[in-house]
C-alpha cells in the first residue's frame, strides 16, 4: 500500500470534509440533546405540540446522516493518513522502532493533530509529516534512552555480582 501516491488537493479535501462533517455532527448532537431535553420538560407538564415531536424526529434523522457522513470522512481520513505514515516510516529507518508501531502511532498522532490543521497557513501534507516526524523522532529519541539505561543498568547490576561477598560459596542477597 506505500507505493499510493498522496496527493495534497485530495489529501486537503479529505480533510476538510472531515473538519465540516465534525462539525456539522457536533451541532446536530447539540441541538438534538438540546430539543430532547425541551420535549422531556414539557412532556412533564403536558405541554407538548405534535410539532415538538416531529421536529425531534426531523432532527434525529438529520444526525444520524451527519453521523455516517463523518464516519466515512474518518475512514477516508484514516486510510489518508495510513498511506503517509507508511510511506514515512519507509523513508525514515529509525533503529530501536517497529515499523508498523509507527504506522500506528503516524495515524493516531494525525487524528490529534487534525483539529489544528488551517489550510490557510500551510499544505496538508507538509503540516502532517511533520507532525508524524516529530513524533517519530520522540519514539527514536525515547527507545535509544530507554536502550541506553537499560544497559547501565545491567552493566551495574554485573559490576554488583562481581563484587559482592560471598558466603559459603552462595552470593548473600
Amino acid at each position: 500500500m506505500a507505493t499510493e501516491y498522496l496527493n495534497n488537493r485530495t489529501f486537503e479535501n479529505i480533510i476538510n470534509t472531515f473538519q465540516t462533517s465534525k462539525k456539522t455532527k457536533h451541532k446536530y448532537e447539540l441541538i438534538v440533546e438540546d430539543l430532547d431535553d425541551a420535549y422531556k420538560r414539557k412532556s412533564k407538564r403536558n405541554a407538548n405540540k405534535p410539532e415538538d415531536s416531529k421536529t425531534l424526529k426531523a432532527k434525529n434523522r438529520v444526525l444520524r446522516t451527519s453521523i455516517l457522513s463523518f464516519e466515512e470522512s474518518q475512514d477516508a481520513l484514516a486510510t489518508a493518513f495510513y498511506t503517509l505514515s507508511e510511506n514515512i516510516a519507509r523513508y525514515a529507518k529509525f533503529n530501536f522502532i517497529d515499523p508498523d508501531d509507527a504506522i500506528q502511532e503516524g495515524v493516531l498522532i494525525c487524528f490529534e493533530k487534525i483539529d489544528r490543521f488551517d489550510p490557510s497557513k500551510g499544505k496538508a501534507f507538509n503540516y502532517m509529516t511533520t507532525c508524524i516526524l516529530n513524533h517519530y523522532r520522540q519514539l527514536y529519541r525515547s527507545a535509544r534512552n530507554y536502550n541506553e539505561l537499560k544497559k547501565r543498568y545491567q552493566n551495574f547490576m554485573n559490576f554488583q555480582s562481581d563484587n559482592k561477598p560471598m558466603k559459603k560459596a552462595k552470593f548473600i542477597e
